[in-house]
């Protein structure tokens, strides 16, 4: 008997709606989609799914349909998830183990903890099934988040994220990589990583590309002569490259991490935090080798406007560029592009992250 890929249903009857909710699982969700607006499609389809499959559904398209019963007579025991406008009312009875509600419209913060990937997780933190996992092509996958100029909303560069996968779900990236440093894996890890990089690097010969540094486990290896291996420094313009890491990794530093640094530094590369919670807090204690600091856009939303003065003063007076990052909605926009005209901006309502052939495509399309 042939077995059937896992898959996520979605069914709503505005096609809006449809897309932006598939936009948000497909950040989330690795294997396969099926997206209706036709119910007839939809129930001849789950007739045929299996117990681990999802069906995201919006309420208000079932008025004419007793959903709990149709579920019921199709057997299906997989999650379900409830797309609610303001006056819709949850069936009394769903037969499935999962349910879950989410308020319309739908943001990809919704889904996180519905599409959970801990318990996916928690299968490959051991050293052999990390090791495994590293070593195959199709378990790794590299995406790229747009960034764009506050000031004009012009594509400026791109982030590199990497993204775990195993068998079509997506992965925790945090714990896995925490996993990784755990099982002292990251020399391993930084191999394969930046062999992936150079593969895809001329793609983005004419925009800025960031790129996270995991700085444990310095002492065990080189990641200079890794780097150099696979990038090679003298063929690529070390000005197009942004190398980001957290900031206690600089304060709770080792000479190793240090040297790393100031080389990296001294062969032209920039350098950025990606900020926490208190790095707006800590803007006037940056060292001065920091060129960029990455901060979550809702720490601007706390800000009074003594604080908001003190971040722009850092901005202006000390030349530290400002990405404002995870940026959901309009309003967090406008706040950036009022208050931050020359800063860069990311996030998924701008842009979500894209693999590397969506790259060529953006960049042809968009003004640099």
């Amino acid at each position: 008997m042939e077995l059937k890929e896992q898959t996520v249903y979605i069914f709503d009857s505005s096609e809006e709606q449809r897309a932006t909710t598939q936009k948000c699982i497909e950040y989330l969700w690795a294997g396969r989609i099926f997206t209706t607006g036709n119910l007839a499609s939809l129930q001849s389809e789950v007739v045929q799914g299996t117990s681990d499959d999802t069906l995201v559904i919006a309420v208000s398209a079932f008025t004419d349909v007793d959903m709990s019963s149709w579920l019921l007579g199709t057997g299906f025991k997989g999650r379900l998830v409830l797309l609610l406008n303001d006056e819709d009312a949850v069936p009394l009875f769903l037969p499935c183990e999962l349910v879950a509600q989410i308020n319309k419209p739908v943001k990809l913060s919704d889904f996180n903890q519905v599409f959970s990937q801990r318990s996916v997780t928690e299968k490959i933190i051991d050293k052999d099934k990390l090791a495994s996992l590293l070593s195959r092509r199709d378990c790794i996958n590299l995406d790229f988040q747009p960034e764009f100029r506050s000031q004009n909303e012009k594509l400026s560069g791109f982030e590199c994220l990497v993204r775990f996968q195993e068998n079509g779900i997506k992965l925790s990236t945090r714990e896995v990589m925490n996993a990784i440093e755990n099982h002292q894996m990251i020399a391993t890890f930084s191999e394969v990583f930046f062999k992936r990089i150079a593969e895809v690097l001329p793609a983005f010969s004419s925009v800025r590309l960031s790129i996270n540094l995991s700085l444990i486990d310095l002492e065990q290896y080189d990641l200079l002569k890794v780097m150099s291996q696979h990038l090679d420094i003298a063929g690529i313009n070390p000005e197009q490259i942004v190398f980001e890491f957290p900031l206690d990794a600089f304060y709770s530093s080792n000479t190793k991490v240090i040297e790393l640094l100031t080389g990296l530094k001294e062969l032209g590369f920039s350098l950025a935090i990606d900020g926490d919670d208190d790095v707006l807090s800590n803007i006037e204690k940056l060292p001065l080798v920091i060129d960029e600091v990455k901060v979550p856009v809702a720490q601007l939303q706390h800000l009074d406007k003594q604080q908001m003065d003190k971040v722009s003063q850092a901005y202006h007076y000390h030349s530290i560029n400002y990405i404002f990052a995870r940026i959901e909605n309009y309003q967090q926009q406008k706040l950036v592009q009022n208050n931050f005209s020359c800063s860069f901006m990311q996030g998924y309502y701008l842009a979500p992250p894209i693999p590397v052939n969506q790259v060529f495509e953006m960049l042809k399309n968009n003004r640099i």
